[in-house]
């Protein structure tokens, strides 16, 4: 179907003919050196058709064109590669591609990533359905897709339950694995903080799980390098037990610390790969001692507090600012509802967070913002400062203090005659004002953080009622905390990794080099070399980018390994440790589970099938109703003046009367 069209009205059409026969009319009228009178017409029609179509084609019109095209039906083959796998699938898929011969067959490979093409080999270390038909139902919306071939074994380890996934194409499992359950006794989880303290003790929490055993001992033992720090004898009475271990061990050396918890396997088990388990913890040497010192009671504190308690790494106590204080213990102090802030704070270096700040604080510290009362408490409303740079805002945050209940605070005017960040501001309606609700002041390498506002206890519980988590509001406090507790490194060469490193994850490192004033360059080479435990060297160079420093040593196999990074030509030179996690997900269990699959193939429209049954299911997808080609009309819009074929033609029109007229003797 073809249409021609111009933004310009009709007559600009019959202005176009008029215009080429008029100047025909005045070229032609007079000429009498041409006989007879059917070439001078000839002519007459030529110049015309040439003149109108030109002043046509400058009027740009569009030829608007309709294709149709014919789209096959397709069908998506994935192959699970995952680690559990056991079966070599590879020819039954190779026969069902062959024999869908009226399908256009799209192939992928999956474990926790999804590639295109079949994977030959199953090493893959997680199990993720989520991800996969998430990621096929956006690559392939508004496609005439007929069926997805899925060959699983139906155990996931990672992602969305299978139940809760939206399937936008009918899914036809092709089951695999071993459905009997056999003797088996297995590390199922262990728990362990992420970190402690030097001296102190923590727990290790391991799960245990047994299937057709009755009346069964095990020894437990766990590692710490090549020393046993616990050995325990663990009895079975069930045909299905399932039991925790809750061992207390003792931080004993600093560092990231590797520790090995084996089960001893039982007479006739067959799967002994989930009978160990390394867990990691780090040992540090130092904890942050926080002051909580109020003049009174509020639930802003209690919400305050909550957010330190999460945190290991910090020791808070909360004091009346009447008691008895001995300020050298504190790395940082808060102070909540005090009128007047205690001298010896005034006149320590330590850092300060003044929640209801008021104008007197401000004056006593000494900071560049001044106050002026004009009211009582008014409620406000809250918005980032969008030139702050301490710290980072996750899109969960921003996200609550743009939705958050209002605040109260005083109703005034702050004037700002120095250097201060501000982090939040108030904000009324969509005008945010030059009022802040959270700023900073640095002076003499001394950090206050002022809070103008309060209520921040209805921002927790707001939270928690929209994201059934404290996290967004839990980062706003934890980073500023943080912030001010944080010591400013001074060297000039810095270094930026992973203490702990899942086995299929790249190693990742960055690097800061400073001149004498504290400027980033990178004028110099850096390089890293990597140790593993029998000392074999991996040899990396950094590249520069931006004023920084990154390399990428790719993945590097399960276990420890120490680092050193030079700068060549120069005196620089850092060193640190790292672990690299074996990932155990697949080994945990090798039954296969095809309930899953079949509540897939249920909730998609799709049928399961086995793998020595592909003949059915070509004979299934052949005759499926979605198995139809799919007509699409796509319409595509060009200039006229663009087609050759025009152009062509105009030319031989201008040439056959230029060449009559210069045998006439007209030119």
């Amino acid at each position: 179907m073809l249409e021609i069209n111009t933004e310009l009205p009709f007559i600009y059409i019959v202005f176009c003919i008029i215009l080429g026969l008029a100047y025909a009319y005045f070229l032609y009228n007079k000429e009498k050196g041409i006989s007879p009178n059917k070439l001078i017409w000839t002519l007459f029609i030529f110049r015309s058709l040439l003149i109108s179509t030109l002043v046509f084609l400058l009027m740009e019109p569009i030829i608007k064109t309709y294709v149709n095209v014919i789209e096959q039906p397709i069908v998506i083959i994935v192959k699970d590669h995952s680690e559990s796998i056991k079966e070599r699938v590879d020819p039954e898929l190779k026969v069902l591609e062959d024999d869908l011969q009226d399908f256009d067959v799209h192939k992928y490979s999956f474990s926790d990533k999804v590639v295109e093409g079949i994977v030959q080999d199953n090493d893959g270390l997680k199990t993720n359905y989520s991800n996969l038909f998430y990621e096929l139902n956006n690559k392939y919306q508004n496609r005439n897709v007929s069926a997805i071939v899925f060959a699983s074994d139906g155990c996931y380890n990672t992602g969305v339950n299978p139940e809760f996934i939206s399937y936008d194409f009918p899914v036809y499992p092709i089951a695999l694995g071993d459905t009997n359950i056999y003797k088996d006794i297995s590390i199922d989880n262990v728990l362990i903080n992420e970190i402690s303290f030097l001296g102190n003790s923590f727990p290790l929490e391991v799960s245990l799980a047994s299937k057709l055993v009755n009346s069964a001992e095990s020894r437990l033992t766990i590692w710490n390098q090549s020393k046993k720090v616990h050995d325990q004898i663990i009895k079975f009475s069930d045909i299905d037990d399932y039991k925790s271990v809750v061992v207390q061990l003792t931080a004993e050396n600093i560092g990231l610390q590797t520790y090995t918890i084996k089960l001893e396997g039982l007479q006739g088990e067959k799967n002994l790969s989930n009978n160990m388990f390394k867990a990691y913890i780090d040992i540090i040497d130092s904890r942050y001692n926080i002051l909580i010192l109020k003049g009174g009671n509020h639930p802003d504190i209690s919400a305050y507090k909550s957010v330190l308690d999460k945190n290991q790494n910090y020791n808070v106590d909360v004091k009346d600012v009447n008691e008895g204080i001995m300020l050298d213990k504190y790395q940082l102090v808060v102070l909540f509802s005090l009128d007047k802030i205690p001298s010896d704070l005034v006149k320590s270096d330590l850092p300060l967070i003044i929640f209801n700040s008021k104008k007197d604080h401000y004056s006593v510290m000494e900071t560049s913002l001044n106050f002026i009362i004009k009211g009582g408490m008014e409620d406000i409303a809250v918005a980032m400062h969008d030139d702050f740079r301490k710290f980072t805002f996750s899109p969960n945050l921003s996200l609550l203090i743009s939705s958050a209940p209002p605040l109260s605070s005083l109703f005034g005017e702050y004037r700002n005659t120095g250097a201060v960040d501000y982090i939040l501001h108030q904000r009324v309606g969509s005008y945010i004002s030059n009022n802040p609700v959270i700023f900073l002041e640095e002076s003499n390498a001394r950090k206050i953080a002022f809070i103008t506002a309060e209520g921040w206890w209805r921002w927790k519980l707001f939270d928690f009622s929209t994201n059934q988590n404290n996290e967004a509001f839990d980062e706003l406090f934890s980073k500023l905390s943080q912030y001010l507790l944080l010591q400013e490194d001074k060297s000039r060469f810095r270094i930026d990794y992973a203490k702990k490193i899942d086995e299929n994850s790249d190693i990742i490192m960055r690097a800061s080099l400073y001149n004498d004033s504290y400027e980033l360059v990178n004028d110099k080479e850096l390089e890293l070399r990597i140790y593993d435990v029998n000392n074999h060297e991996y040899i990396f160079q950094f590249t520069k980018k931006g004023d920084q420093y990154i390399v990428n040593a790719g993945i590097l196999e399960s276990g420890a390994y120490n680092f050193i990074v030079k700068a060549k030509n120069s005196d620089f030179i850092k060193k640190g440790i790292f672990d690299v996690k074996k990932l155990q997900l697949e080994k945990i269990s090798l039954v296969a589970n095809h309930q899953n699959l079949k509540k897939i193939a249920l909730i998609s429209g799709g049928k399961l099938f086995y793998q020595n049954n592909i003949e059915g299911l070509v004979n299934t997808l052949n005759k499926s109703e979605r198995n139809k080609k799919l007509i699409h009309t796509t319409e595509k819009l060009d200039s006229l003046i663009n087609i050759p074929s025009i152009l062509l033609i105009l030319l031989v029109l201008i040439s056959v009367e230029w060449i009559t007229r210069r045998y006439n003797g007209l030119v």
